[in-house]
């Protein structure tokens, strides 16, 4: 007897769609894209005087930030018409300079320019 030979629609429906990998948002990934392809400053001096010019749609700041700068970036949010978005990242100071690529520890990061990352999408995440 002859075997079947499957067709075309049998072989595209078989295949299961469950076990496919959902693509979670990686933080690190997406600090290093908007690093080299934007326009990012790094470090709390630069970012406390860019902050006074408002040129920044986003801070990210580490956890072990100090609460007094923490509160001086409130303030200076607070001072300005357009409120922007302070996101807390999750890893030290330590961990926020090795996804900026740097031997260093950086407290703030201030996102002029996103370049080719989604960093700005965390604004509708809200952790």
């Amino acid at each position: 007897m002859a075997k079947k030979k499957k067709t075309k629609k049998e072989t595209d429906t078989s295949v299961d769609l469950s076990r496919k990998k959902k693509k979670e948002f990686d933080i690190d990934t997406n600090i290093k894209v908007a690093y080299k392809t934007g326009k990012v400053i790094y470090g709390k001096n630069q970012v406390l005087r860019g902050l006074r010019e408002n040129p920044f749609k986003m801070l990210i700041i580490a956890n072990n930030c100090p609460k007094e700068l923490e509160s001086q970036f409130n303030y200076y949010n607070s001072l300005t018409k357009n409120k922007l978005f302070i996101y807390k990242y999750k890893g030290s100071s330590w961990d926020l300079g090795l996804a900026c690529a740097k031997p260093y520890m950086i407290s703030a990061i201030g996102i002029i320019d996103q370049g080719d990352s989604d960093l700005l999408s965390l604004k509708t995440k809200r952790n």
